[in-house]
């Protein structure tokens, strides 16, 4: 039996919880116990209901104005995502955004919309597209000014300067700007160009990242023919454009090492793959030269060298009786040549004049008959080397007295 360590347990475990999309975005009701404040400004406590409890921490970065009016034994509602504490292999749940209760109507929109998209099918996993494994051009939609632009061309530059960015400036928060959004995936969904897009910002409170979970952005994303990432918020934030997204990323950063394959390490894969291919074709190599040296073996040569005297010897009686037939050929068409060539010649009006004959002319008709000759026109006589002018002073016609 197969033995595994304590770690890799743990690990197995954080693994799968982390994959697991309906863990990373969970809104939960609760009520709080043993609640503290650390030193930090962190806040731990234990959620729980009537069966169950769950340990949860809320980070002070996260802590706002929310933790003014709480107290212990309050009934909460909280919005984060599942965690496993590795050392101590413990589950916590980590408070993204924490509402006294009555306070998350915000977070009853969202589910409310999910819950509409979902039925649709906007986040089927059967739809979801594989990145490429060599893009050359990646379209960024994030703001023009933010960091996150600047995280990206950096992760690029190191890992594969290449690849080609290009750029779709959007808001990322505020009133209107899922419709920019929207807008700009749509544009660059029909970019053929790109072999991936991107879609990021920084993190934010559930307001701000609330423009990625409008149903237009959700769609243009579904829509587009091009592998989709997106990177929101921290990577305890989780919007209902990630869901539709063909691969969710933690962070913008985590998103540039899934879209730029690493130069080197894509260089030493080519070098793998040389090696084996090479070490593939001396192997075949060597199989054809045993399996010639096994043909060779169960030929009989003698035999092979008679066959070969007696198919020459056919060949050559071959090519001898080809070539008297071709003689015998050109003797009949010389034949048919010379009479065809004599009838050519008898032919030739130049030919006749050559021995005595003209060819009478009156007004540039030639004269064929004895009717087409006029008294009143000259005559002309063309001979092979020139031509004689004459009047015509009787015309006498056999067979008939008048002249």
């Amino acid at each position: 039996m197969k033995y595994v360590s304590v770690t890799e347990v743990i690990h197995r475990i954080k693994d799968n919880i982390q994959k697991d999309y309906r863990l990373q975005s969970v809104a939960m009701e609760g009520n709080i116990i043993g609640l503290k404040r650390a030193s930090n400004g962190h806040y731990y406590m234990n959620l729980h209901d009537d069966n169950c409890s769950i340990r949860a921490i809320l980070f002070r970065s996260r802590v706002g104005r929310s933790m003014e009016t709480v107290r212990e034994g309050d009934h909460v509602i909280v919005v984060g995502a599942v965690n496993v504490y590795e050392k101590g292999g413990t589950v916590s749940f980590i408070i993204e955004r924490l509402f006294s209760q009555g306070v998350g109507s915000l977070q009853a929109e969202y589910e409310r919309i999910k819950g509409e998209l979902e039925r649709d099918g906007y986040f089927d996993v059967e739809h979801k597209k594989d990145l490429p494994r060599f893009p050359w051009t990646v379209g960024v939609l994030t703001s023009r000014t933010g960091a996150v632009l600047h995280d990206i061309r950096k992760i690029a530059a190191e890992r594969n300067p290449y690849v080609d960015i290009r750029l779709y400036a959007i808001p990322v928060q505020g009133s209107g700007a899922e419709i920019k959004i929207a807008d700009a995936i749509n544009r660059a969904s029909q970019n053929d160009a790109l072999d991936i897009i991107i879609l990021a910002r920084g993190g934010g409170s559930m307001e701000d990242l609330w423009c990625f979970n409008s149903p237009a952005v959700v769609k243009a994303i579904y829509e587009s023919p091009i592998p989709f990432i997106t990177a929101i918020g921290h990577e305890t934030d989780t919007t209902l454009a990630d869901f539709a997204a063909d691969v969710r990323a933690a962070t913008p950063t985590h998103a540039a090492e899934m879209a730029f394959p690493d130069f080197e390490e894509l260089e030493m894969d080519l070098a793998v793959m040389a090696d084996t291919a090479y070490t593939q074709l001396l192997a075949h190599i060597e199989q054809c030269r045993k399996n010639v040296d096994q043909a060779g073996a169960r030929l009989q040569i003698h035999r092979y060298r008679e066959f070969l005297a007696l198919k020459q010897e056919h060949v050559a009686q071959l090519i001898h009786n080809a070539g008297r037939q071709l003689e015998l050929v050109l003797s009949e068409k010389k034949g048919s040549l010379a009479s065809l060539q004599a009838s050519i010649e008898a032919m030739n009006p130049a030919a006749l004049v050559r021995k005595g004959y003209g060819q009478l002319e009156q007004d540039q008709h030639i004269i064929s008959s004895i009717h087409s000759i006029s008294k009143e026109r000259p005559l002309h006589i063309q001979l092979v080397d020139g031509a004689i002018a004459a009047d015509v002073k009787e015309v006498v016609i056999y067979g008939e007295n008048n002249r």
